[in-house]
């Protein structure tokens, strides 16, 4: 019978054996590295995953500003940015929610969603005061004059058609031309005190 092989000291030493070692802090460098390189690939070439967004376009917003645009979609974005010059947006809010018992939503409203703006161009020229109710809420309202008295016709139609049909808020009312806004103004050029809720009822819509 042969006996087994002795192991010497020396050989027993190098035996592979089970245990625990630090992971060198250099890869997580470099796995940070990679995901942060790869987040800012997303973003700049991502389009927000939408599949009309590819090279050598790098983002939806791209894509929209080059799309034709009709003489509403126009006004609505100049009126976008009067809506904030204005102060429109302190009140009224970027949402259009308005503010609990002070300022009333244009969201939804059905003073700015009326068939036509006679009204609502009436109360952005000369303000509205007293009693009124929007969405079957009641409000005190003591909103000034002269909010538009500086915007040109075309401005104060792109302001109103950027209220009346700004779908974010759920409108999606007409469009509004610098023809109808000037109609009114040359019609209430003489008047300088706000309007209240119920002479504007008497005004027919369109």
């Amino acid at each position: 019978m042969k006996s087994e092989p002795k192991i010497s000291p020396k050989n027993r030493e190098s035996e592979p054996s089970v245990g625990f070692a630090p992971v060198p802090v250099v890869l997580f460098l470099i796995f940070g590295a990679l995901f942060f390189a790869g987040q800012l690939y997303l973003d700049h070439y991502g389009g927000g995953f939408k599949a009309e967004v590819y090279q050598p376009y790098s983002s939806w917003k791209m894509v929209q500003d080059l799309q034709p645009k009709g003489a509403g979609d126009v006004l609505f974005a100049k009126g976008k940015k009067i809506f904030s010059d204005v102060g429109c947006v302190a009140c009224h809010q970027a949402n259009g929610m308005g503010v609990a018992g002070q300022f009333p939503p244009l969201a939804g409203s059905e003073w700015v969603l009326a068939p036509g703006p006679n009204r609502i161009i009436r109360i952005a020229q000369n303000g509205l005061e007293g009693p009124i109710t929007v969405k079957g809420a009641s409000w005190n309202l003591a909103m000034p004059s002269g909010l538009t008295a500086n915007l040109s016709d075309e401005e104060f139609a792109a302001l109103i058609t950027f209220i009346r049909g700004n779908k974010e808020w759920g409108n999606s009312a007409s469009a509004v031309t610098p023809e109808e806004v000037k109609a009114v103004r040359d019609q209430t050029k003489d008047r300088q005190t706000p309007w209240h809720a119920e002479e504007l009822l008497a005004i027919p819509e369109k």
